[in-house]
Formats: C-alpha cells, sequence, structure tokens
C-alpha cells in the first residue's frame, strides 16, 4: 500500500508492505517477540476458597499450545483480594502447571509463599500476585493453575473474595 501526505518539512512518502502472517513462526521471528497471549479474566467473581490443609485446586485455569519447543512462557495471576477467616490463620498460594493430559504439579521454585503470605490478623483482604515463566519442552498444551490452602481445618482461605476480579495470563 502506497501512503502519500503532502505538507512541507513533515512530507511522508513510501510503501509500507505487506506481511504475509502465514509465513511467520517462532523461528523468524526477532527475539522477545510476543507469539500468542491467552487470558482468564474474570470481572465480578464469587468467593474461591479453601478448608483444606494441603494444597487444593482453585478451580481457575488458563492453557496454551504452545509453538516450538524451547519457547517462554510468561504466566502472570492477580487476585485483587484475598480473605483469611479466625484469627491467626494463614492461607498459602503456589502456581501449578501441567503438560498435556499428565497431573498437575507446582512450578519450580514454588515455595511457600508462591502467591503471597495472607494472615488474618496481619495483611486482612490484600491481593495475591504471581508472575513466572516456564521454558517449553515440547508443543503440548500447557494448563496453569493457581492452588491455595489452609493452614488450619478450622480456617477458610479465599484466594478470591467474592465482587473481586482475578486474571492468569499465559504469555509466549
Amino acid at each position: 500500500m502506497a501512503i502519500t501526505r503532502i505538507g512541507g518539512a513533515n512530507a511522508i512518502s513510501g510503501t509500507i508492505p505487506a506481511a504475509n502472517i502465514a509465513t511467520l513462526t517462532s523461528s523468524n521471528l526477532p527475539t522477545g517477540s510476543v507469539i500468542q497471549v491467552k487470558r482468564n479474566y474474570v470481572a465480578d467473581s464469587g468467593n474461591i476458597q479453601t478448608s483444606s490443609t494441603s494444597f487444593a485446586a482453585s478451580g481457575i485455569q488458563q492453557s496454551i499450545t504452545p509453538t516450538a519447543s524451547g519457547n517462554l512462557i510468561l504466566v502472570d495471576f492477580n487476585s485483587t483480594m484475598t480473605d483469611v477467616t479466625s484469627t491467626d490463620r494463614v492461607g498459602l498460594g503456589k502456581m501449578y502447571f501441567k503438560i498435556g493430559s499428565g497431573s498437575f504439579t507446582a512450578m519450580t521454585g514454588s515455595n511457600n509463599y508462591h502467591l503471597g503470605y495472607f494472615h488474618q490478623a496481619k495483611n486482612r483482604y490484600i491481593g495475591a500476585t504471581f508472575a513466572g515463566s516456564y521454558t517449553t519442552t515440547s508443543t503440548d498444551t500447557l494448563t496453569f493453575e493457581p492452588y491455595m490452602k489452609s493452614n488450619n481445618s478450622s480456617s477458610t482461605f479465599r484466594l478470591v473474595h467474592e465482587d473481586t476480579s482475578y486474571a492468569l495470563t499465559v504469555t509466549e
């Protein structure tokens, strides 16, 4: 497509090359290029909670099918408000993932404070955040999901409090 602008010192003319999207692959894009973005966003959620003292699935998932082995996947999660019921109780969260039809497992380096430290008497109603990455080993679909637990079965940990939002975004 030819472009022309008439206007003295700011005159522009030239041709914008046509891109052939069908020929773009992760191997011929410049380093650092974004290939795809997948996002699970809920603007007005109900409670997503557990009283389990073992890590339990949150039900918040996002999948992505990598275009090539060796590509970097950025994983970002945000919940605008958490909550722990009962004084001196703690809620914990970790990011888990699975490859293809495999089982969910905690991401490498996921300690007890992977998504944050949530304490009823110290930081009640604080948000939860995670920013991590994974390097693909195949082109099998990856599914990411935050897991959560309470440190006491008489307490409830809400990874997402009612009437708040959450987002799980994966970028290749």
